[in-house]
């Protein structure tokens, strides 16, 4: 059964609908997936956020700003999340040894396992969407998504 769309999401030349909507309806689908798996595992609630900023982390640290840049979020809204992040133990800032002015935010033992745990139930919605897709299109989705969407003029 084919959903019925608005105006903003119909193409003007009623050729198909617009893609923003559509990324953005898979795009909850995923989060709302995470959101309830996680849930179900009894795993204290994270914003998708806050997942997202822990999966941008690495071993051996990144200043906040940096941070921010990779997650595609503000640099206010990078602290923010830090902040939360550090006061639920899963992740630390730690002094930058080559630049006084900066920390670094590292993962800390609890938050590479929230994050393990979330990487499994992406992977659990991944097999969903290619039971539901089929193999081919998942395939030809994650490739067209992995292209450089760094700029629109590019």
């Amino acid at each position: 059964m084919t959903r019925r769309r608005s105006l903003a999401e119909t193409r003007a030349s009623g050729e198909g609908p617009l893609l923003g909507p559509l990324a953005r309806r898979i795009t909850r689908w995923f989060e709302d997936g995470v959101l309830a798996e996680l849930a179900a595992r009894g795993e204290e609630r994270l914003t998708m956020t806050q997942i997202d900023i822990v999966a941008k982390l690495d071993a051996e640290g990144i200043t906040i700003a940096e941070l921010g840049r990779r997650a595609g979020v503000a640099r206010q809204s990078a602290h923010q999340a830090v902040g939360e992040l550090t006061r639920a133990g899963l992740v630390r800032v730690d002094p930058d040894p080559a630049s006084a002015r900066n920390k670094l935010v590292r993962p800390t033992e609890a938050g590479l396992a929230r994050l393990e745990v979330a990487r499994e139930v992406l992977e659990d919605l991944e097999r969903k969407l290619g039971d539901r897709i089929g193999a081919r299109r998942l395939e030809q989705l994650r490739e067209a998504l992995d292209l450089d969407w760094d700029s629109v003029a590019g």
